[in-house]
C-alpha cells in the first residue's frame, strides 16, 4: 500500500471508531433510567406484588377460612415465590402470630440480603382495636421494595353466609423492615448495575 492509501485507511479507522464510540456514547446515556421512570417501575412492581398477594390471601380465606402470617418475594424475572411458614390448610389454633411474622420476615430479610429479590410481602389478618367501633377484619400486606420504599395495604373483610365481601384496599406508609438494611440506589431500584 502507498503512503496515501495507509494514510486513508488510517483515517477512516478514526472515523468509524470516533463515531462507534459516539454512539456507544449516546446509547449508554439513554440507557439510564430518570429518577421519575425509577419510581414509576418501583410503583408498578409493587403494586403488581400486592394484587398477586391479596388475590392468593382471599382464595386462602374462602377456601380454608384462615391462614397463617406468610410472604411473598418478587423475583427479578418477575415471579412471585411463596414464603411459609405454616402451610395453608395447616391448623392455625395455638400459634404465635408474632413468631411467625417474624419467620417469614427473617426468610425474606436474607434473600433481600443476598440481592435474591427486587420486593417483599408480609400478609397477615389483622383486627383493629381501641377504636370504640366494632372493629373489622382486614387482611393487611406489608410491601417493600429494593430502594427502601414501603407500604401497607389494609383490606377490610366480612364474613356472611354467603361468604366473604372486602372493602376496597386503603394504603398507608411504614418503615422498611424486609430491605432496611439495603442499599438505596437509583441502580438498586431498578435491579440493574452500572458500570463496565
Amino acid at each position: 500500500m502507498n503512503k496515501t492509501g495507509i494514510f486513508s485507511a488510517l483515517a477512516m479507522t478514526c472515523v468509524l471508531g470516533v463515531g462507534s464510540a459516539g454512539a456507544a456514547a449516546s446509547e449508554t446515556a439513554r440507557q439510564q433510567p430518570t429518577a421519575a421512570q425509577i419510581q414509576q417501575e418501583v410503583d408498578q412492581n409493587l403494586q403488581f406484588l400486592g394484587g398477586h398477594t391479596l388475590k392468593k390471601a382471599k382464595a386462602l380465606l374462602e377456601y380454608y377460612g384462615d391462614f397463617a402470617p406468610f410472604g411473598a418475594a418478587l423475583m427479578p424475572s418477575g415471579d412471585v415465590k411463596f414464603v411459609w411458614a405454616i402451610r395453608p390448610g395447616e391448623d392455625t389454633a395455638g400459634i404465635n402470630p408474632a413468631l411467625v411474622l417474624e419467620s417469614v420476615r427473617t426468610a425474606l430479610q436474607a434473600q433481600a440480603a443476598n440481592g435474591r429479590i427486587l420486593g417483599s410481602a408480609v400478609i397477615y389478618k389483622y383486627l383493629p382495636t381501641g377504636s370504640g367501633q366494632s372493629a373489622e377484619p382486614q387482611v393487611n400486606i406489608e410491601l417493600e421494595y429494593l430502594n427502601g420504599e414501603a407500604r401497607v395495604l389494609a383490606t377490610k373483610y366480612q364474613k356472611s353466609d354467603d361468604g366473604y365481601a372486602y372493602g376496597d384496599a386503603v394504603r398507608g406508609e411504614f418503615e422498611s423492615i424486609v430491605f432496611a438494611s439495603q442499599p438505596s440506589s437509583p441502580a438498586a431500584a431498578t435491579g440493574t448495575s452500572q458500570g463496565g
